[in-house]
């Protein structure tokens, strides 16, 4: 994926979404464009007992700052797996993580304004564990607990963004 040249002044941001964030100029105000290029692989394997997903892949960030290389490296990668108790009950859990050694706006379960345009940071995980009942093909309720854990660039760790939600989904 690629957004290809974005510019600082227009675009502000990009499209894509990622870390619970976008991509944006790590630059100072003297940078005019951006461009983050995104690879990803994907493997769904088949199992009678349960449903499978994983995901990894690698994030090559550069701009035209004219005081120095704002490049990144960025790695990260998922696995969550579903089982179905019965026909109606199920559980999940989901681990993702992502690397980035010279930091990068990962918003995660934090405040947009302090980790999209403020701190970077070098590494953040979750887990996150829920259940789910389905009433019917058109309605389910779930509940799922997150547990989130980080470190700053400067090395202060990103630990209050746990999350505990209940959902209530119903389609027609």
């Amino acid at each position: 994926m690629r957004t290809g040249e974005l510019d600082v002044q227009n675009d502000v941001l990009s499209a894509i979404w990622f870390g619970n964030g976008f991509f944006r100029s790590l630059g100072p105000p003297a940078t005019t464009r951006f461009k983050p290029i995104w690879w990803k692989a994907t493997c769904k394997p088949a199992f009678s007992f349960l449903q499978l997903k994983a995901a990894g892949g690698y994030i090559n960030y550069g701009d035209n700052d004219p005081n120095g290389s704002n490049h990144r490296d960025v790695y990260y990668y998922y696995v969550e797996g579903k089982h179905d108790f019965t026909p109606k009950f199920y559980g999940a859990a989901r681990m993702s993580e992502v690397f980035a050694n010279n930091g990068f706006p990962i918003v995660g379960n934090g405040p947009m304004g302090t980790y999209l345009f403020g701190d970077l940071t070098t590494q953040y995980w979750r887990l996150s564990l829920g259940a789910g009942y389905a009433f019917s093909k058109n309605l389910v309720v779930k509940a799922e607990y997150s547990l989130n854990r980080g470190v700053e660039l400067d090395g202060d760790p990103r630990d209050q963004e746990d999350a505990f939600a209940l959902e209530t989904a119903f389609q027609f």
